[in-house]
């Protein structure tokens, strides 16, 4: 059995190599007819590789400018509402202490009257 499947491998593998150089025979005169290039066309390569670059540098300007849009605008709002809450803190503190400054005037008012006030005998 193991002779067997030796001899089959070999047959399928020759015939692989067969057919493969008989595609190769038959693409011959379409090859030759090829117009002849540069192998490695360096000029090309270097004209793509420049205009690649300049074109990714100013996408990358572009993206920089639209992320750097975003965030001064997003730290505005930030400081926006911090400022508002300020102003609010400030007029809630502003409240409490004439509140508290009205209580202790009253307070000391309530006290003062409180007293029978003396009248001061001319001798």
């Amino acid at each position: 059995m193991n002779f067997n499947l030796e001899v089959i491998s070999l047959i399928l593998c020759l015939t692989s190599f067969l057919s493969l150089l008989l595609l190769i025979y038959k693409k011959m005169p379409a090859l030759v007819s090829l117009p002849e290039r540069e192998l490695f066309p360096i000029d090309k390569i270097k004209e793509d590789m420049e205009e690649s670059l300049r074109v990714t540098v100013k996408e990358k300007m572009h993206h920089f400018e639209i992320s750097l849009q975003k965030n001064l605008q997003k730290s505005r709002i930030f400081f926006l509402k911090a400022d508002n809450r300020a102003t609010d803190m400030i007029k809630r503190l502003r409240e409490r202490s004439n509140k508290r400054k009205e209580e202790h005037d009253a307070h000391w008012k309530d006290i003062r009257f409180s007293f029978p006030i003396k009248k001061n005998k001319v001798k």
